[in-house]
């Protein structure tokens, strides 16, 4: 009888928490028994996410944060949103113990800092104007491609047509992650539309697969964008 193989181990959590009671959920990794409670913490406090993650609006993304201290991708990923923290009140939840520190505490707090001088800065100011440069840009590139290609100039307007194809890559991305205008209904549309009509793909499909990669970036077996094999 052939030798049955080692099984790969099971990976160890991306992070972990305490509480001032046990747990009512194991810390694992990945989403647990369907059976079991299914908590998360933001900002010193353990949220009962059970009933919510079916209807969570950003899909089974908020699966990669159970039983992690998701504070940091909870303040990313709804920087703008102005619904967030109302359902997250509405959540239940209670104190985590007392002597809870999040793991990379440092690092987290030195990056909230360097976050805060670009905010200061005026680095995420949303620019109206330099979006409607960009619409602009890649509508007369496509136009222009296409003129090229009508009177028989095939190659440079090929060439013309898969540039702007790259433009409409980089803007929808960041359509996609809601920073072009700092309204995530118009921010969305233009991802839509530029990814759609620019690239021939979908922006839904993309802003699933691109949460997932920010929510555990570098992370085997979480993160798609480390899943290039067939």
């Amino acid at each position: 009888v052939a030798p049955v193989p080692p099984q790969p181990a099971r990976m160890a959590p991306r992070d972990s928490y305490s509480y001032q009671a046990a747990p009512q959920a194991a810390i694992i990794d990945g989403p647990a028994p369907s059976d079991e409670k299914k908590e998360l913490v933001i900002d010193g406090r353990a949220y009962d996410v059970t009933a919510f993650m079916r209807r969570h609006p950003g899909g089974k993304i908020i699966t990669y944060q159970v039983g992690t201290d998701a504070t940091d991708a909870y303040k990313q990923f709804h920087v703008r949103s102005t619904k967030a923290d109302k359902v997250l009140k509405s959540l239940p939840s209670r104190p985590v113990h007392k002597d809870y520190h999040p793991r990379r505490e440092e690092l987290l707090k030195d990056f909230a800092r360097f976050t805060k001088e670009l905010e200061d800065e005026g680095i995420f100011e949303p620019s109206p104007r330099h979006v409607v440069y960009r619409l602009t840009e890649v509508v007369a590139m496509h136009l222009a491609g296409a003129a090229l290609i009508y009177y028989g100039y095939l190659i440079p307007g090929l060439a013309m047509l898969g540039i702007v194809q790259g433009r409409c890559g980089w803007l929808m991305h960041e359509g996609g992650h809601y920073s072009l205008t700092g309204n995530i209904s118009i921010d969305r549309a233009i991802q839509v539309a530029t990814y759609g009509l620019g690239c021939g793909m979908s922006g839904a499909w993309w802003r699933n697969q691109h949460n997932k990669h920010h929510a555990t970036p570098q992370k085997l077996q979480h993160d798609v964008d480390l899943d290039t094999l067939p």
